[in-house]
Parts: C-alpha cells; sequence; structure tokens
C-alpha cells in the first residue's frame, strides 16, 4: 500500500514533468500581457516567479463565475475543498491539502486556515463576508505560511484583495433576477481624484432570495431553509498625505439574515447491538445509539401533511420537509481598516490598524425534519401507567394484587406524551477582535530583498447557546429488566410495555452552554530573498522566521442544565494558558530559464491551543477546565512553474507534510447516558502525501482551457482512544480523517471574442469542478453513523453567457446568464453524527439555480 501510494504521487509529478509549460502571450512591446501579480509576499510579485504554491482568482474570474463566498472556491484551486455550515447560514468548513476547519465553531478553537481581507486576518469564518467589496483578486496560498501569515495558518492561508478607488470618476451598478426569486442590486461609486489627492469609492449590496426547499411547516418562501437578505456597504477611502506617505481607510458593514441549509435525519439506531470490537490487539467499546426507530415507529406527526415520522428519515434528498423549529439566523458585521504606507524610495513602511465585530443569533434551528412529533415521555411518577394491575399490584403497596385500587387507578391511565423534538438549539453569538501590524520591506530591485514586522492581535467572545433534545430510553432494557423485578415479573411487565407501545420513551432534557473566551497573540518574523547573481539570477535562497506568543482565557458559566453556581465550580471552570512557537522556511528556488521555475520548500507551521468550552468538569474529582497546546506541522514540498509551450501555463507541486500533536477529541460518557462530554487532548498525528496540477492553456485569441488536479493521501498515524480497560491506546488504523477529501480537480472551456465593429465581446464558458468522497466523523467507535453521514463525491458543472461593453446612449452595459450546478447534482455538504442520542442527519447543498444580470458603467 506504501508503494501504491508513492508510485501515485510520483505519476503525478511525472506528468508535471513531461507536460512542458507555457509562455504568456506578449504585446508588439514584448511585455506580458496576462502576468499575474500577488502580493503573498508583501510585495507585488509575478505569480510565475514566486516559490509558494498560490493560486490567483483575479477579478475577471471572479464576475464572470459568481464567485461570492468562500463556498464557490471549492474544488477552483487543487486540494481547495469547502463545505457548508450546520445551524449558521454563514459559516464554512474549508480544508486545504488534507487540513479542515473546525467543524465545531465553539470560540475556544482556532482555525488551521488563515482567513484574511486585505491582508487583516479574521479569527472566525462565519465573521466573513465580501461580496459588497469590489474583489480585486483572491490568493489561495497552500501549505504552511508561519512566516508572513503567521500562526493558524498550517494547511494555508485565503485572502481576499480589493479595489482600490479608482483614480476616474465612475459609477457601476449591477441588477440580477433569478430563480428562487433571487433578486440583487450593487452599486460601486467612485469619486475620481478629488482635491488632487483622494479618491473615494463607495458601496451598497441588496441580495435576497426564497429557499431551496419547501417547508410545508413555513408559509412564507423566503424563510424557507436556503433562503437569505444581505444588506451590506463599503466606504474606502485613499488620501495621498504626501507625495510618499498614502493613507487608507476602509469601513464595512453587513447584514445577513438567513435560514440555514434543510437539516433531515439520514439514519436512526434500530436497537442492534454494536458489540466491542479489536484494533491492533486491544478491544474497545462501541458506542450505543439509542433505538430512535422504535421511538418514532411509535410516535405520531402531528401535522398531517408531514406523514409518519419514521418514513421521513432516509438519505435521499428531501423536498418538501417539514421543520418546525427553523428560525432566522442573523449575522451582523463590521469592520474598520486604517493603512499608513511610507514609501522611502529602498524602503517601504506599513502600518495596518484594524478592529471587526460579529454578532450572530440563531433564533432557533430544526434538526430533524420530521415536522411535530408526539412519543411517549418518561417520567418516574408514570412508570407503571397502562400496565396490568395482575402484575404491578403486586409491586407497588398494599401489594394486594389485581385488586390493588393504585394498580388498577394506573392501568387505566396512559403514558403521557411530548412533543419535545429530538433536537433543537438556539444560539447568541459575539466576537471582536483588534489588530495592529508593522511591515518594513525592502531590497526591491537588488539581490536581496527582505520584510521584517511586527504583530499584535486581540480577540473577546461569547456564547450562549441553548438545547433542548429527547434521549430516547429504552425502559425494557432499563427499568423492566429481570434484574429489576426478577423473572417472575420483568417478562409480563415487558411483554406488556411493548404491546401498549411505549417501550420506547422520551427523556426531555435541556443543556445550555455558555462561555466567555479572551484571546491575545504577539509576533515578530522576518523573511529575505538573497540572489547571489543578481536581482535577476537563477538561484534563489529564501529564509523566513517568525516567533509567537499566544494567550488565551476562557470561563464557561454553564455546560449543562444549570449554570454554575458555587465558587469552587466557577473556579474549576475558568482557565488561563500561554503557548508560544518559532515557525519559518527554508526556499531555494531555481529559474532554469525564462521559462521554467523550480523550487524546494521546507516550512514549519503552528497551530495555537486553547480550551474546549464543551469538556467534562467535576468538582466531586477536581476536574477543572484544562487547556489542549499548540499543534506543529512540518512541510516539505517541489514545486515547479513553467511557460514553455506559448500559450500554456502549467505549474505543480509534490508535498510532504508531517501533522504533530493533533488536537484530538476524546468522547467522555456522562454517567447516566443520554449525553457525553468531550475532552481534547494532543495526541494526533497525521502524514500527508499529495500532489498538484494547475494548467491554463490559450489554444487561439478566442479559445482557452483551465483546470487543475489536487490529490492527498492522508494516513493517520497516531489517535487515541480508551479500550474496555480504561489504557489509552491507538486506533490510527481505523480512524479517518474527517472533512479531508482525498481528490480535487476543476476543468473549464472558454471563448472570447469582440463581435461587430465596436468594443462588445462575447464571453461563454462551461466549467466542472469535483470533490471526492468524505467523512465529516472519522473515528468509528463514536461514530455509528458514519456511513450514513458522510458526503458522496461530487462534480458540479457551471456555466456563464457574457456580453461586455455594449455601448447604449453613451453609456456601457454588461449583460450575462449565468447558472450554477446547472445539471442540478443533488450531494451532501455536511452531516452530522449524534452518536449517542441515535440519529446522523445530512444537509444538502444548493440545487440548480440560474438568472440574469446586467450591469451598467458610467
Amino acid at each position: 500500500m506504501v508503494k501504491y501510494r508513492i508510485t501515485k504521487t510520483l505519476l503525478a509529478g511525472a506528468a508535471l514533468g513531461a507536460l512542458c509549460s507555457p509562455a504568456y502571450a506578449q504585446d508588439s512591446d514584448g511585455a506580458d500581457e496576462n502576468v499575474i501579480i500577488v502580493t503573498a509576499n508583501k510585495r507585488e510579485q509575478n505569480l510565475q516567479e514566486i516559490p509558494v504554491a498560490i493560486s490567483a482568482l483575479s477579478s475577471e474570474t471572479i464576475e464572470l463565475q459568481g464567485i461570492t463566498q468562500t463556498q464557490d472556491l471549492s474544488g477552483l484551486a487543487p486540494n481547495v475543498a469547502v463545505n457548508g455550515g450546520t445551524t449558521n447560514a454563514t459559516a464554512s468548513v474549508i480544508t486545504i491539502r488534507g487540513i479542515p476547519t473546525n467543524a465545531d465553531e465553539t470560540q475556544g478553537f482556532d482555525s488551521p486556515i488563515g482567513l484574511y481581507l486585505d491582508g487583516v486576518y479574521l479569527a472566525r469564518s462565519s465573521a466573513s463576508s465580501f461580496e459588497v467589496a469590489d474583489i480585486e483578486r483572491i490568493e489561495v496560498l497552500r501549505g504552511p505560511q508561519g512566516t508572513l501569515f503567521g500562526r493558524n495558518t498550517t494547511g494555508g492561508a485565503v485572502n481576499f484583495i480589493t479595489k482600490a478607488p479608482s483614480e476616474d470618476a465612475s459609477a457601476k451598478v449591477k441588477l440580477g433576477y433569478g430563480n428562487y426569486n433571487q433578486k440583487q442590486a450593487r452599486l460601486i461609486l467612485n469619486s475620481g481624484t478629488i482635491f488632487d489627492s483622494g479618491r473615494i469609492s463607495l458601496g451598497y449590496l441588496y441580495k435576497k432570495r426564497n429557499g431551496v426547499v419547501d417547508n410545508l411547516l413555513q408559509p412564507n418562501k423566503s424563510l424557507d431553509p436556503g433562503g437569505n437578505e444581505t444588506h451590506a456597504a463599503r466606504l474606502a477611502i485613499e488620501l495621498d498625505i504626501t507625495d510618499n506617505l498614502k493613507l487608507t481607510n476602509i469601513t464595512d458593514w453587513s447584514k445577513i439574515d438567513g435560514v440555514p441549509h434543510a437539516n433531515q435525519l439520514s439514519a436512526v439506531g434500530d436497537g442492534v447491538f454494536r458489540p466491542n470490537i479489536t484494533i491492533d490487539g486491544n478491544t474497545f467499546a462501541q458506542v450505543q445509539p439509542a433505538n430512535v426507530g422504535g421511538y418514532l415507529a411509535n410516535a405520531a406527526g402531528l401535522e398531517a401533511q408531514c406523514g409518519t415520522p419514521l418514513a421521513n428519515v432516509q438519505r435521499a434528498r428531501l423536498d418538501p420537509i417539514c421543520l418546525e423549529g427553523a428560525g432566522l439566523s442573523t449575522d451582523t458585521l463590521r469592520g474598520n481598516m486604517t493603512r499608513l504606507e511610507l514609501d522611502l524610495d529602498t524602503v517601504t513602511v506599513r502600518s495596518t490598524t484594524a478592529f471587526r465585530g460579529w454578532k450572530n443569533t440563531i433564533r432557533g434551528s430544526d434538526l430533524d425534519g420530521l415536522g411535530t412529533i408526539s412519543g411517549p415521555i418518561f417520567a418516574q411518577t408514570s412508570t407503571f401507567n397502562g400496565l396490568p394491575a395482575a402484575i404491578t399490584g403486586f409491586l407497588l403497596p398494599p401489594f394486594s394484587g389485581a385488586a390493588n385500587p393504585t394498580a388498577q387507578f394506573l392501568q387505566s391511565q396512559g403514558v403521557p406524551t411530548t412533543n419535545q423534538p429530538l433536537f433543537q438549539a438556539r444560539n447568541d453569538r459575539e466576537q471582536s477582535q483588534f489588530s495592529q501590524e508593522i511591515e518594513i520591506v525592502g531590497g526591491s530591485g537588488t539581490n536581496f530583498e527582505w520584510v521584517v514586522g511586527g504583530f499584535y492581535f486581540r480577540e473577546t467572545g461569547s456564547e450562549t447557546n441553548p438545547q433542548t433534545f429527547a434521549f430516547v430510553l429504552d425502559t425494557n432494557q432499563a427499568v423492566f429488566s429481570d434484574a429489576n423485578f426478577g423473572p417472575n415479573f420483568g417478562p409480563g411487565l415487558r411483554a406488556a410495555n411493548t404491546a401498549n407501545g411505549t417501550q420506547f420513551r422520551a427523556v426531555v432534557q435541556q443543556s445550555t452552554l455558555a462561555y466567555n473566551v479572551k484571546g491575545e497573540s504577539y509576533a515578530i518574523y522576518g523573511q529575505g530573498t538573497f540572489r547571489p547573481g543578481g536581482e535577476d539570477g537563477a538561484l534563489g535562497v529564501t529564509l523566513g522566521l517568525r516567533y509567537s506568543w499566544d494567550k488565551k482565557e476562557m470561563t464557561v458559566s454553564q455546560n449543562g442544565a444549570v449554570p454554575f453556581g458555587t465558587p469552587a465550580e466557577l473556579a474549576l471552570n475558568s482557565g488561563s494558558a500561554k503557548f508560544s512557537e518559532p515557525t519559518g522556511h527554508l526556499t531555494v528556488d531555481y529559474r532554469a530559464s525564462d521559462d521554467v521555475n523550480l523550487y524546494a520548500r521546507a516550512a514549519r507551521g503552528y497551530r495555537t491551543g486553547g480550551f474546549n468550552a464543551r469538556q467534562s468538569t467535576s468538582v466531586a474529582n477536581n476536574i477543572g477546565l484544562l487547556p489542549f497546546n499548540e499543534e506543529k506541522i512540518t512541510s516539505y514540498e517541489f514545486g515547479a512553474k513553467t511557460q514553455l509551450i506559448p500559450g500554456l501555463t502549467l505549474n505543480g507541486a509534490i508535498f510532504y507534510n508531517i501533522y504533530e500533536d493533533q488536537q484530538a477529541t476524546v468522547p467522555i460518557p456522562i454517567v447516566g447516558g443520554g449525553s457525553f462530554g468531550t475532552q481534547i487532548v494532543n495526541a494526533g498525528k497525521t502524514k500527508y502525501l499529495g500532489a498538484e496540477l494547475e494548467a491554463r492553456w490559450q489554444i487561439t485569441d478566442a479559445f482557452s482551457i483551465d483546470g487543475s488536479f489536487g490529490y492527498v493521501d492522508s494516513k493517520t498515524k497516531e489517535f487515541p482512544s480508551a479500550d474496555i480497560n480504561g489504557v489509552i491506546q491507538n486506533i490510527a488504523s481505523e480512524f479517518r480523517p474527517g472533512n479531508s477529501p482525498s481528490t480535487t480537480a476543476n476543468a473549464g472551456i472558454t471563448y472570447s471574442a469582440p463581435i461587430g465593429s465596436g468594443d462588445t465581446r462575447l464571453t461563454a464558458r462551461v466549467g466542472a469542478s469535483h470533490v471526492s468522497s468524505i467523512v465529516f466523523f472519522g473515528n468509528p467507535l463514536t461514530s455509528p453513523f458514519q456511513q450514513e453521514t458522510k458526503g458522496g463525491a461530487r462534480t458540479l458543472v457551471d456555466a456563464q453567457l457574457r456580453l461586455d461593453d455594449v455601448n447604449l446612449g453613451g453609456a456601457e452595459f454588461s449583460v450575462q446568464l449565468w447558472g450554477k450546478n446547472i445539471l442540478n447534482k443533488k450531494y451532501v455538504s455536511r452531516g452530522i453524527d449524534f452518536g449517542q442520542l441515535g440519529f446522523g442527519s445530512v444537509i444538502y447543498g444548493d440545487p440548480a439555480t440560474y438568472g440574469l444580470s446586467l450591469e451598467f458603467e458610467f
């Protein structure tokens, strides 16, 4: 198997060597027309010359392909996949080279994928919204970026870079309409140069669409799952204070009201016992899911249009669906970035000060999709209801058998019922952050280019997350067993209980997670590139170093049915921890010719530690809130960027990563059943072996094709779990990394040519993106529905037809017909395994969407 993995990766690398690559087309002056400029090294550089695995999407690509959110990046760059959130309409899980962001959205965790807006770090993926901005380009950096981007970029980084205010006055208006009653209006105004030194850009966006699944219990289509409404505004100001000092200030605000995509049950527990299993000679118990299937078989659906509850448990996409508790998720985001840039000819000094805030309110989330269900509830006072007095009369005072009046009364009473959903939650979250970075960039145009800097970051956050759920109790096992009532009464009680349809009863539980969190980080860094042969010399050596100091504090005020109230409880549920780590890289690049750039890179990255808000604590056992430590990754990479054939660009890389001290989640069952807490330990280790290819071929002036391919083989080497004797053992051989597809790919063909005698241009494109199958929960011991909640392989086809620069009375306009997922692929974008609670659910991505947009520019 090892030989097969290495061979497969090397074959991809051989393809890189065989498919010699492209030189960009040149104009009559010999200048490159299609050079892509990126700023990954804190200075403007040609993408083909920078020795980093990076993909860049231009503003034209972003506009044509309708890239408006992070989820649209899935599959567009090699080894990059994005899946949606669960209860939050704006959240996403980003995976780069097999390393995903957190599926758990609590703020005690930091992400291993860095998100940036104009170089400003965004600590929470849910707190990012870019659509109102006029995006210049998107840079996706793959692999650890521990020098210039710093901590929490062990998988990579995504930087959204906006357009600066234009020197020419202009107005751009975009209007759009599509299926699901999609409506969009966007206005971008540029003042042009005013007072000889200033420029202003103002943007506003309104967008709304109905849901994409019909919720039979919601008459308002805009509140169906997938419906959303966005208001957003952005003001950018540039001011040339002097000839060499520039001030940039960008303020943005967004409010997004959305109903998350429908969460539907894909599987339920059926009472079949999951036996102990042996892994590498050690015996482990498996989580036993509650028999939710037995409960639903005897439960009643209270809305006739929703059918019987058990019939709605299926993995196939449900439309329509019944969600009785689905409410709006409202995200309000605000931010301000102030940048001062001083150009001293040979040195540039840059100061970036930024503030961002985020508030999220989830008014309700229904995670079963069954409508209102009514089933028997468990309570001590109704344990013997409906059972024959001939038996219970001997068990209850005065122990007189069938004539027992108490037993006769209870026999006439039914077991009470509850309308409690299987799982329902609300949430209130807030987060604010402040950052300050100083960069000094020098050596441009010499044989030694360098950058040094310092970074400071502060974050505060809070969450209150009330949950109510029904834990299904098999009363025949838990109550009416022979162990409790003996062989003379137990069999009769169980038989009558089953006949009454009350064997499975819901234990209604309420739990709230509430906490406050603080974080602070300092870092200093430096990077230098030396080219012995001069600025354009063939050989280059780059060394980058960074040292980061982090501090995390968390106070959990509630993690269960009641708040922590005693001083001892509060003390045990508060914690503070410090972390620090050096990171950096050594890169050697060799420009074999003007058309071939080779590089080798060794890099080290780190993801800071933190606290798990869901950890179980105990005053009796003196178990308090424990921090988990930082993760570390060591990466080795070889890459080539080539332009050997006119019109063809081909870039590729092979990488090998060793990820150590990974934050592994170990489940800790709560005594009495029904739920479990978790403990995060640094005991995971994974090795990643992968390859990437990207290509673009301008076949003729009108036709071009582009594509990419990414493959990563993720092998877990260490993952801890307790065996039946309580001894921690390694179950890596059976563990599968979650949210980690092995293969991504995309391909597209574009036709673009002028039509008529004017400047009008016709552009048509068809593209497809592919992401291989994934599991969302990798531990087989605690994930009884691992297969029923996995995401299958998906290939989504998009298409666009666009006319640009159509002149109408002196004003120019563009018109575009677009479609996403035009083949209407039904695919799972997220799955949840509820383990002991006895069910798993899936969330489907968008169906086919299409529309027409008009853009006017004055």
